[in-house]
């Protein structure tokens, strides 16, 4: 009768603990579930936010960016069309028929030295006949008025560009 009794109290004590065990184990999961749970690799909420914002910031300024490249590269389209324009109208040594190698006008040049010399003739006419005009200015800015029918000849002095 003994043994029957620890029996029944072993078979009692067994299942109370086991009870024990399970409410316990309930107490964990259902602590684990109303928790915030970190997860590898993934950002914490404050840290998530401050980013978030960040990479809005960094968007609207490569908004900025973009808007003023688009700024600078129509500026250097209108810089480079005017370099070209000016460079059109630039004439250096040598000579030039007018209408055929340079545009008719009136052509200034900078930074002459002493020795300039320039000439303007009728085109085609050789010889003194031919001069229509011609300078050695010893320095300065001289200026010349083209038309077509004329060459124009330059030494030594520099660029002219057209007015």
């Amino acid at each position: 009768m003994r043994k029957g009794w620890i029996t029944v109290w072993g078979s009692a004590a067994a299942f109370l603990l086991g009870l024990a065990v399970g409410a316990v184990g309930d107490s964990k999961a259902t602590k684990v579930v109303t928790e915030q749970v970190e997860v590898p690799g993934e950002i914490p909420g404050e840290q998530r936010e401050a980013l978030q914002q960040r990479e809005a910031e960094l968007d609207e300024r490569n908004i900025e960016l973009d808007e003023r490249s688009t700024e600078l590269d129509a500026r250097e389209a209108a810089l480079q069309k005017e370099e070209q324009e000016v460079a059109a109208n630039t004439i250096g040594e040598g000579v030039w028929t007018v209408g055929v190698d340079i545009e008719p006008g009136t052509y200034r040049a900078t930074d002459v030295s002493s020795m300039c010399y320039w000439e303007i003739r009728q085109t085609g006419v050789t010889g003194f006949e031919g001069v229509i005009n011609n300078g050695l200015p010893g320095g300065g800015n001289p200026s010349v008025t083209l038309s077509e029918g004329q060459d124009f000849q330059t030494n030594r002095c520099g660029e002219w560009t057209k007015q």
